[in-house]
């Protein structure tokens, strides 16, 4: 499992087998998981730097993750058929 699914799975512990299902058939949804993977690696390193941009840097990856994990859920929502919720 390659370590964008990974970061999700870490996310989103209850939800690791529509993740699983979901990244397994689509390459968008893989995608999402790339974007939010590099999204909380830039925070980390935003997070110990010294740059004086450092806290607007901070709020801005912090706002693009919650929105990544809204995009995320969404996409969970929508693979899962309706009676199985």
């Amino acid at each position: 499992m390659d370590e964008d699914v990974t970061a999700v799975r870490r996310q989103f512990p209850a939800r690791i087998k529509a993740i699983d299902d979901l990244s397994a058939r689509s390459e968008d949804f893989r995608e999402i998981c790339r974007d939010f993977a590099d999204a909380q690696s830039a925070l980390q390193k935003w997070n110990v730097s010294t740059d004086p941009k450092r806290e607007e840097r901070v709020v801005e990856y912090q706002e693009l993750i919650a929105e990544l994990s809204k995009e995320i859920e969404g996409a969970l929502d929508a693979s899962v058929p309706p009676t199985a919720r």
